[in-house]
């Protein structure tokens, strides 16, 4: 099964020479396929079903920014982190808002070389509370 993975993903590189759509997956903790077109991918990642399970409103800056590890390039400001992703057709960000308390308030997706498409927020679930999650241990 490892060969099969391995074997289709080597295919992939040649659609995408840089990054994977199952990059942008893995760091949001979603599933999607490599063998989508760039569009296909991009109408996926863009639907209003799509939760990120990996990143979650309120939570720490340093938990949410380690979230990105397959970003081909990383930017950080005082009040948001961008990571950015190429593809064949442009550069992806995704970039995370902070409050000045340090925690994650907005994650915004955006291809800047897509006329076609806006940008768009992530619907972020919200962080359980640290009592909810001490109890249920």
């Amino acid at each position: 099964m490892y060969l099969l993975h391995s074997f289709t993903r080597l295919i992939s590189r040649f659609r995408y020479p840089a990054s994977l759509p199952e990059d942008i997956a893995k760091d949001l903790g979603i599933h999607l396929s490599n063998s989508l077109s760039f569009d296909a991918f991009l109408k996926l990642l863009s639907s209003p079903h799509m939760h990120p399970t990996k990143i979650k409103k309120y939570m720490p800056r340093a938990q949410a920014e380690s979230a990105f590890g397959s970003a081909l390039r990383t930017e950080v400001f005082p009040a948001c982190s961008l990571f950015s992703y190429y593809f064949s057709k442009g550069w992806v960000v995704i970039a995370l808002h902070f409050d000045e308390e340090e925690r994650l308030r907005r994650a915004y997706f955006q291809c800047p070389s897509c006329e076609e498409m806006e940008g768009f927020n992530f619907s972020l679930e919200m962080e359980e509370p640290l009592l909810a999650r001490a109890s249920s241990q």
